[in-house]
């Protein structure tokens, strides 16, 4: 990466730490609370701890963006390190209010150029748009062409995953407790997809290896066998699932880039353990 420019990726990521230890990526921090007890990933908490904590909760965790001052006081410790130009890559913004925080807190920081890009994506996707750029950066290019080719992929990430249960759904709110219940006796397993910043309901299949198999189908309707991808395999808490559908998807597809993820607390909150999925953009995508 270049040594006067600096990549800031959303704190609701996920990457492998082979991802992190390779391009080092900086982070603004999410907060998850537990009643009156504020954690920050990878700082107070680690996932272990998270999960641990999530099952043995009677409440539902709440998630929280970084406040203007953290934004702020990342910024002015990366100029003072000597970088001239921060690209920001942030959750989909009608998922929280990171985007607008970071723009704002860009305007009241002077001494580097700063841009902050909706990645349209979430979690592992949006890390993929970060080690697209990292590569840029590291390979030579400039700033504005790395900025322009994060905004290219905002939007051409897609995700598809498997949902394990319906009780985490349930208790944010996204789903009635009747719903759960009956998702529960019949093992009904849904499939959910984030792509362009909505994310929707694609079906819903009983048990989970026909939710695997019918996971696959979507995929490969969504890009054809032997694409050039590059490619994540999620999951939350449960590496073993994320093993068998990311070998799979080297199988069938010319994986350029391929690495397994936790996907985090902010998805675990919202979906539970057990999820399986994948992040990907086709190569071409990321061309001008």
């Amino acid at each position: 990466m270049s040594d006067r420019s600096v990549i800031i990726i959303d704190g609701s990521s996920a990457m492998s730490d082979e991802v992190q230890r390779e391009f080092r990526f900086r982070s603004l921090p999410i907060h998850v609370l537990f009643g009156d007890e504020d954690f920050t990933p990878g700082v107070n908490m680690t996932t272990a701890e998270y999960y641990d904590k999530l099952a043995s909760s009677k409440k539902p965790p709440t998630t929280a963006a970084a406040s203007l001052g953290e934004c702020v006081e990342i910024y002015r410790s990366l100029i003072a390190e000597g970088f001239k130009s921060i690209l920001v890559i942030t959750v989909i913004n009608e998922a929280s209010v990171t985007h607008t925080v970071a723009k704002t807190a860009a305007q009241q920081v002077d001494g580097a150029k700063i841009e902050v890009v909706d990645s349209r994506t979430t979690a592992g996707g949006i890390t993929l748009i970060a080690t697209a750029c990292a590569r840029l950066l590291r390979d030579g290019r400039g700033f504005d062409e790395t900025v322009a080719t994060a905004r290219r992929l905002a939007g051409k990430v897609q995700i598809l995953a498997l949902i394990d249960t319906l009780e985490y759904l349930r208790r944010g709110g996204r789903v009635s407790g009747a719903q759960a219940a009956f998702g529960a006796l019949l093992s009904i397993k849904p499939i959910v997809e984030v792509k362009d910043g909505d994310r929707v309901l694609v079906d819903k299949v009983r048990t989970r290896e026909r939710g695997v198999e019918r996971l696959k189908q979507l995929i490969e309707e969504r890009v054809p066998p032997g694409s050039r991808i590059h490619a994540c395999a999620m999951h939350t808490n449960n590496p073993e699932r994320a093993h068998v559908l990311g070998e799979w998807v080297q199988e069938r597809f010319h994986c350029v880039e391929y690495w397994i993820a936790e996907a985090g607390p902010i998805i675990g909150t919202h979906t539970g353990p057990g999820v399986a999925g994948l992040c990907w953009y086709r190569e071409e995508d990321a061309r001008a």
